[in-house]
């Protein structure tokens, strides 16, 4: 089995990530470790300094963009499953064997997960998902609670698949940021089959704001969406399920669309907010496609905003009105 590992210049957290890989007990295991930032012999040196096995280290010629980085890797995979693990992310010694060995025992299975600790960037644990949850369910269940939050996963990015299946399905899509890159390679693999979970395994996703996709602009949010939006119509892996399972494929896109749009929502109304000047905030909200509860939700959200203008003047001026006419009412006492 191969895991791939696409570094470009973040190296604070690269020894743990193949300190991870070092400490798994499945035996056959290629590692390759890929460099898209043309930064010489640096990383095939941290590797060696944190890994005793034999691995294979790539490197891109020139800087690419960061989706078609990580699908050279897959393509180069040699083994008969793949796992891409990000430069800042780990895994637990069992995490390759246990998904391995469940793959093996059901070939309904098609992706495979382990439980998720979310880290922060000291690596201290901060939330995990939910220890109850089926170690089975169908494409379209999984879907249903992936898009409705209900297992607290944060990230799909790292699972393990067949290597085959990947590259049969043309593996993540390529977009300007990567925002839904690994939701689409996991949407393509699970439709149609199964998907398992593991107790027994852990992923580590580290999570702080360039990891998260926050410092991604909300220009290049808003063109990902529309790629994401537009590949769920056009992928043809997508089209043969939805054409053999119109009413299954219409609720699971329902799902998907409604998830895509809150993404793009959820940082227009935080991050972007306090980022953006209040014009460049207003060009933000209209850079979406048209989809009726995306636009109902910006204008209660303007609505709330004129609200809340209109009234916090009112609100300053009240304390000093009501202590005028408490003065003038004693005093026509006295």
């Amino acid at each position: 089995m191969t895991i791939g590992i696409p570094v470009y210049k973040r190296f604070d957290f690269l020894p743990k990530a193949i300190q991870s890989v070092a400490l798994q007990d499945y035996p056959h295991i290629e590692l390759i470790v890929s460099d898209n930032g043309m930064n010489g012999a640096l990383v095939p040196e941290l590797v060696r300094q944190n890994y005793s096995r034999p691995f294979r280290f790539r490197q891109e010629p020139v800087t690419l963009p960061l989706v078609t980085h990580f699908n050279n890797i897959m393509r180069e995979a040699s083994g008969d499953y793949y796992v891409q693990l990000c430069d800042d992310d780990e895994i637990s010694p069992g995490f390759v064997s246990d998904l391995v060995g469940i793959l093996e025992g059901d070939s309904r299975v098609s992706v495979a997960f382990a439980k998720q600790e979310v880290v922060d960037f000291s690596g201290h644990v901060i939330r995990t998902s939910v220890d109850q949850i089926p170690e089975r369910m169908t494409g379209e269940e999984f879907i249903q609670s992936w898009c409705t939050y209900q297992y607290g996963f944060k990230s799909w990015v790292t699972f393990l698949g067949r290597t085959k299946d990947i590259k049969a399905c043309g593996g993540m899509l390529e977009s300007r940021y990567g925002t839904h890159a690994d939701d689409s390679l996991v949407l393509k693999l699970c439709l149609g089959n199964m998907v398992a979970f593991s107790p027994r395994c852990a992923f580590r996703n580290r999570s702080y704001e360039e990891s998260s996709g926050y410092s991604c602009s909300w220009q290049d949010l808003a063109d990902d969406t529309q790629v994401f939006l537009s590949f769920l119509d056009a992928d043809p892996s997508i089209c043969r399920f939805g054409k053999k399972e119109k009413q299954r494929w219409a609720e699971s896109k329902q799902l998907l669309v409604k998830m895509a749009w809150e993404t793009y929502y959820g940082r227009w109304t935080t991050v972007y907010r306090r980022r953006l000047s209040r014009w460049a905030w207003l060009r933000a909200a209209f850079a979406m496609p048209f989809i009726p509860a995306y636009y109902q939700a910006v204008l209660r959200t303007f609505f709330i905003e004129a609200k809340m203008a209109v009234t916090a003047p009112v609100k300053k001026f009240l304390p000093g009105t009501r202590k005028i006419y408490r003065t003038l009412k004693e005093g026509r006492r006295a």
